[in-house]
């Protein structure tokens, strides 16, 4: 009796959708346990990518991708935490429109005015690292952004330099600020020498100022700054708060008053000018001992730190005078000078 063939089997029910999805849900699932493994051995162990394609058994070029779609997913998040944040734009914008050699600027945002201060410190504390070298004298004048700058050099090794007080004692209440301590402290933080220039920072009369200019000690030291390759300098500000800290038991409130009424702005080097840089034609500033503003023409390089909005008409005069080559600042203040110099372009006549 002939046999029976066997008959075929059924056809295999195709995939319905349920399958299909559960499919695509372990391939997404499983790419994004590669992308949170990649990502840990990368941004927390530090493998490189090589190491990680070995460790994963897969190509440099798939970890690539995985740590780009990584980020893209949100699963890593970068933020830069920096402080110290500078404002490229701004600072162009200061070298092009004041024909500064360079500018930092700060991004203070919203922070409080002494961390804007630290801040600049900071800036300028870099600036003179990359700057300064062997067998330069650096002058030095006073104030509180001086000794932020100062606080925060941090050279790698000691330099044979000289460094110079600009201008003389102001006798302050507080040492961190005095130009003396400060010189001192900068020429420390080198293992440096140090001149100091031995003199009152203001005097009685004029006549007294150039008897005392004209001692030999005085001379040689004003002498030396005036050759300085780096000046490293404050911007005062003359604003409706006076007399500052720093001119406390030298200007009265009448002498601040009437610095305003002539046009005072703020001053350099204890030289006091207007809006437009032109030094004052006072006896207070004829009465000061320091290089002066016509020192700072001699200067090298001189790098100007001030922070804060309240300074900015002082520092927009300061860059008006030509005697400032680097600015330190913040992007409030700037964006203040620059408010300012519109203004002046918008008056009439």
């Amino acid at each position: 009796m002939p046999r029976t063939p066997p008959r075929p089997a059924p056809p295999a029910p195709a995939a319905g959708p349920e399958p299909i999805a559960a499919a695509r849900d372990a391939a997404a699932a499983l790419e994004h346990e590669l992308m949170v493994e990649a990502a840990t051995l990368y941004y927390e162990e530090d493998l490189t990518q090589a190491e990680i394609g070995a460790r994963l058994a897969t190509s440099r070029s798939t970890v690539s991708r995985l740590l780009r779609d990584a980020r893209a997913q949100g699963i890593v998040q970068i933020t830069i935490h920096h402080p110290w944040a500078r404002h490229s734009q701004l600072e162009a914008r200061l070298r092009s429109e004041f024909s500064l050699r360079d500018a930092r600027v700060l991004r203070a945002g919203h922070k409080p005015p002494e961390q804007v201060l630290d801040g600049v410190g900071m800036l300028a504390a870099r600036y003179l690292q990359e700057t300064i070298g062997d067998g330069m004298v650096l002058g030095v004048s006073y104030g509180r952004s001086i000794a932020a700058t100062i606080r925060h050099l941090t050279p790698p090794r000691p330099l044979d330099l000289v460094v110079v007080q600009l201008l003389g004692a102001l006798g302050s209440d507080n040492p961190l600020i005095e130009g003396a301590n400060l010189a001192r402290n900068l020429a420390g933080k080198y293992g440096a020498a140090y001149r100091y220039l031995y003199a009152p920072l203001m005097v009685e009369d004029p006549r007294t100022r150039d008897l005392i200019a004209q001692e030999p000690l005085v001379q040689d030291v004003l002498a030396v700054g005036r050759t300085a390759d780096v000046a490293l300098i404050g911007i005062g500000a003359l604003g409706d708060e006076a007399p500052s800290l720093i001119y406390r038991g030298y200007l009265t409130a009448a002498d601040v008053a009437r610095l305003r009424e002539v046009g005072g702005v703020g001053n350099m080097c204890a030289q006091f000018f207007d809006e437009h840089g032109r030094e004052l034609d006072t006896d207070l500033n004829r009465r000061s001992i320091s290089i002066g503003l016509d020192g700072l023409r001699q200067v090298g390089t001189v790098v100007a730190a001030a922070s804060g909005p309240r300074k900015a008409r002082a520092i927009l005069g300061a860059l008006r005078a030509g005697r400032v080559d680097v600015l330190i600042s913040d992007d409030v203040a700037v964006e203040e000078v620059f408010a300012l110099q519109g203004r002046a372009h918008d008056r009439p006549g």
